[in-house]
C-alpha cells in the first residue's frame, strides 16, 4: 500500500529510509523525520515517550496530523497481525516484487514477520 501511495503521488521517495529513519533519503515527504519518530514511538510501546513525541509532532503537524498519523501506524499493524494470525500468504499476487522490498527494507529480520528466519 505504501509504495501504491508513493507511486501514485508522483513522489521521487526512497523507502530504504523507513527503515533506516533516514529523513533525508525521504525529503520528498514533508515533516518525513517528525513522522519517523512519531512512527517509531508508536512502536516501541512505552507510554511516557510515545507521550513526548506525540506533543513534539503535534507542535509540527498539529493535533489532526498525530491523529491521522497514529491511526495510519495503527491500521498497517492490524493488517499484518490479522494476516500472520490467520496465515493470510504475503505478496500472493506478486511473490517477486513482495520479496524484494522485504529484503530492500530488510524485513525478513524482524520478530512479528511471518517469514522471518
Amino acid at each position: 500500500m505504501l509504495r501504491v501511495s508513493v507511486s501514485q503521488s508522483s513522489l521521487q521517495v526512497d523507502l530504504s529510509g523507513l527503515r533506516t529513519g533516514d529523513s533525508q533519503a525521504l525529503d520528498a515527504i514533508p515533516n518525513a523525520s517528525t513522522l519517523i519518530r512519531l512512527a517509531d514511538a508508536f512502536m516501541n510501546h512505552e507510554p511516557d515517550h510515545l507521550a513526548n513525541i506525540r506533543d513534539e509532532a503535534a507542535s509540527v503537524i498539529g493535533e489532526l496530523g498525530v491523529i491521522e498519523a497514529i491511526g495510519v501506524a495503527a491500521n498497517f499493524q492490524r493488517m499484518v497481525r490479522i494476516a500472520s494470525g490467520t496465515g493470510i500468504p504475503i505478496d500472493e499476487p506478486d511473490p517477486e516484487f513482495g520479496t524484494a522490498v522485504r529484503a530492500a527494507l530488510n524485513l525478513n529480520n524482524t520478530d512479528w514477520h511471518p517469514l522471518s528466519e
